[in-house]
């Protein structure tokens, strides 16, 4: 399927006689590029711009290709430079008064605080950029209220996320962004997935039927992927159907997806989620009767709860941990982390209160 967008992109590209004009434009192509996880298309364009203006820069273009640089950044492995980059853009855009970039660039900059849990920059950013976006602005309205529909959903408000989401699509369609389209699908499947396996790990009602639509959520987002070229952080989306089919004891199917992807997901910048997927491998080890295997990757995976991350992702490895180490009959080691899950799953919902009370600050009438 062809980009709307980009094909908007290449006729204004195309038609423009001005030199800094046709490099703007060629930056956004670029950042659109990265988004698709077409990343040496990217890096190849911005690497042209910067040597076409190294010795004469403008503030425009370079401003557009440090949001480029930022997205390319956070599409090669969530890299922690994104922000700097972004941040970079934003500082630009608005000492230059390029409005419609200094709003994107702060809905990004909302975006990547987000998936830093800096919950409260996040707000301030992702509000800035709705405050300042104009009506048609739909590249930064589309990811600003994105970023405040995963918040809503991060912090246990489907019902209010809804509405953000189904904003976001619609400014998406408008522009003709089918990598937007395609991040959706993908930050809601997660999103989905993760409750739903919180769910089931601590027995909650209703999580057999939350795992079969988060893994119906995982295997259409594939789906969209193949149809309209994305492959960006492609490990992602594989991952996430790996843990889905492990809780609906598809273990043999699992396995397969954890042991092919697991290590290109350490690439991506998914190694904050090692501890849960080889927790997750442990389990399917021992459907399989593959004890000495399992016991090979409990102890792999209570190495990895060292790695920093979110606390509803280490609850849920100490979870499954926890189930993997009493099959294999250590019993005290066993409580104790099931204990250790409990007490962790019981701050994801302190810090989800503390979330949704900012999102109402915020946003509550918006």
């Amino acid at each position: 399927m062809a980009s709307r967008l980009l094909a908007r992109l290449d006729a204004a590209i195309a038609k423009a006689r001005n030199p800094v004009e046709v490099a703007c434009l060629k930056a956004e192509r670029a950042g659109f590029l990265a988004r698709q996880g077409h990343l040496a298309r990217a890096r190849k364009i911005i690497g042209e711009l910067q040597a076409q203006f190294e010795w004469r820069p403008h503030a425009a273009v370079s401003a557009w290709v440090s949001l480029a640089e930022g997205l390319l950044d956070h599409y090669s492995a969530l890299g922690g430079k994104a922000r700097d980059r972004m941040l970079r853009a934003h500082v630009l855009s608005g000492s230059h008064e390029l409005a419609p970039l200094h709003a994107l660039a702060a809905a990004w900059l909302a975006h990547m605080e987000y998936v830093a849990s800096d919950m409260t920059r996040m707000a301030v950013h992702a509000r800035e950029a709705l405050d300042t976006a104009a009506a048609d602005n739909h590249s930064a309205r589309s990811r600003a209220c994105l970023v405040v529909a995963e918040a809503y959903h991060f912090a246990g408000h489907l019902d209010k996320a809804l509405p953000w989401y189904a904003k976001s699509r619609q400014h998406a369609l408008a522009d003709g962004d089918e990598a937007h389209l395609s991040a959706l699908m993908h930050n809601q499947a997660w999103l989905r997935g993760n409750q739903a396996r919180l769910a089931a790990l601590f027995e909650q009602a209703g999580a057999q039927e939350q795992l079969r639509q988060a893994l119906m959520g995982a295997e259409s987002t594939g789906h969209f992927d193949l149809g309209v070229g994305t492959a960006s952080l492609a490990s992602l989306v594989r991952m996430l159907r790996a843990q889905m089919l492990a809780a609906v004891g598809r273990c043999p199917e699992a396995l397969v997806l954890f042991e092919s992807h697991l290590e290109r997901a350490m690439t991506e910048g998914l190694e904050r989620l090692k501890a849960g997927f080889i927790a997750d491998m442990a389990w399917c080890r021992l459907q399989a009767g593959d004890r000495k295997g399992a016991s090979r990757d409990a102890q792999a995976g209570l190495l990895a709860l060292s790695i920093p991350g979110d606390v509803d992702d280490r609850a849920m490895a100490q979870a499954r941990l926890a189930q993997v180490l009493a099959a294999l009959e250590q019993p005290e080691r066993a409580k104790q982390l099931a204990e250790d899950a409990r007490r962790d799953l019981n701050a994801h919902r302190a810090e989800q209160q503390r979330l949704a009370a900012l999102l109402g600050e915020t946003f509550g009438n918006a």
